[in-house]
């Protein structure tokens, strides 16, 4: 069983309430699935919430996920979910198969690992009937996450990182503002061995080039700059608030037409251009949502967009991706499938 909270240094008790006041703060109603790989980070996250169960009285299960990729792979799974039970939660293991997917859909191994973990543990979400699916992302990943984000161009709030709470993806982070040696400190107090992953070494992922080259340059130059990214992602999610209030209520007069949404002129001529760019991406992301479409608009193309409404050059048309399309016309910008 997991310690008492009380049974734990007052660090690591401190931890688990900070975990704790996050919890609340969701207003969980109904289950949490724990997403536990059998390393520090998930099995910290296991151990942490196996404390906090009784306390938040709301049901916590795990799963892993064996993406079958090293010849243990079984093995690895096998102790992870013992570890779990150990803690008070029941496991299950989902078995995928990275490298015929990859092949199959023509992608990395990453992206396919990634793609699939995250399609299992939604149907384990939905078989076990969990609100969100927790997983133990740390302050440290949330500077790598933001470094991506950077090198593949992404906009302001999104380029603060990975958000703490994803409701559409229905994925919960309570640890995203806490140091990875924490969640360790926490595991050896608690005599909890884990996995460490010789994947997450190998220098032909981009996120392992961030984490072992660029991150460590980074942070000789700036010792603190995983709390300054952090600086930057609590004044990101005040941004997204209110984005998200503005939006939500200009979104309003919007037109859904069948298989399309229409930004009427009237509205889009009276709004700044950058109400405007963020229209256009909600617009894109509701489209792609509905077709299931992956991928996100190029900010070039909704620049370029912008500029041709803007100069009423009308019957104007841009491909966004992923199969959508957005046309300038007289009665304002149709985005559409095509």
């Amino acid at each position: 069983m997991p310690p008492d909270l009380r049974d734990l240094s007052p660090t690591s008790a401190r931890l688990c309430l900070l975990v704790e006041k996050f919890l609340r703060a969701q207003r969980l109603v109904g289950g949490l699935l724990a997403a536990v790989s059998g390393g520090a980070d998930s099995l910290a996250l296991a151990l942490v919430l196996g404390v906090l169960a009784p306390r938040l009285k709301t049901p916590v299960f795990a799963v892993t996920v064996d993406h079958g990729l090293l010849p243990d792979s079984k093995a690895v799974a096998a102790a992870a979910a013992r570890q779990c039970v150990r803690l008070g939660l029941d496991c299950v293991c989902r078995k995928v198969d990275v490298s015929a997917f990859a092949a199959e859909k023509r992608l990395g191994i990453e992206e396919a690992g990634r793609e699939l973990r995250y399609a299992a543990l939604e149907e384990e979400r939905k078989a076990r009937g969990a609100a969100f699916i927790a997983l133990g992302h740390h302050k440290a990943d949330l500077a790598e996450d933001a470094l991506m984000r950077f090198t593949r161009g992404a906009g302001w709030p999104a380029l603060a990182g990975m958000p703490a709470r994803d409701e559409r993806r229905r994925l919960l982070r309570p640890f995203l503002l806490i140091q990875p040696q924490a969640l360790k400190s926490l595991l050896l107090e608690c005599r909890i061995a884990w996995f460490e992953d010789p994947a997450n070494r190998d220098l032909r992922f981009k996120r392992n080039r961030m984490r072992h080259t660029v991150l460590p340059l980074l942070c000789e130059e700036n010792p603190s700059f995983d709390s300054g990214v952090a600086r930057l992602w609590r004044l990101a999610q005040t941004d997204r608030d209110y984005w998200d209030s503005v939006l939500t209520e200009t979104f309003k007069r919007a037109r859904r037409l069948d298989g399309g949404l229409l930004l009427p002129a009237a509205l889009l001529r009276g709004l700044h251009a950058a109400v405007r760019l963020r229209l256009y991406h909600r617009s894109f992301s509701l489209l792609a949502d509905v077709a299931k479409t992956p991928g996100q608009p190029k900010t070039d193309a909704l620049l370029a967009l912008d500029a041709a409404f803007a100069q009423k050059r009308g019957n104007t048309r841009f491909q966004l991706s992923g199969g959508l399309e957005a046309k300038v016309g007289r009665q304002g910008i149709l985005f559409y499938r095509t």
